[in-house]
């Protein structure tokens, strides 16, 4: 019987694609199974999607705030001198 050594390297060939389409399955279920990954293969955050406080910090103020940007203070808050908002918001932090 004589080598066919075409045949054997389609085999061997054949078997590796198999064994690769496996793997590939096995860690796309696992990404699922696991809460999902980024394209990057890292997860997601925890923090994601978390409810921050968006108040206002000044003492007494309803209104919300613009951010951690513009020191949670509202649009009306803001206008106000630093050494004044700063003041207000120690005395509201000592009478708690």
């Amino acid at each position: 019987m004589p080598f066919n050594f075409d045949q054997m390297v389609d085999e061997i060939a054949e078997a590796i694609a198999e064994r690769a389409l496996e793997k590939i399955n096995e860690r796309v279920q696992r990404g699922i199974r696991n809460g999902g990954t980024k394209g990057n293969g890292r997860r997601s955050s925890g923090l994601k999607g978390r409810k921050l406080d968006m108040h206002c910090r000044y003492p007494g103020c309803k209104n919300r705030s613009k951010g951690p940007r513009f020191r949670y203070l509202c649009e009306d808050h803001l206008k106000l001198p630093k050494a004044k908002v700063q003041a207000a918001i120690e005395k509201s932090k000592k009478a708690q």
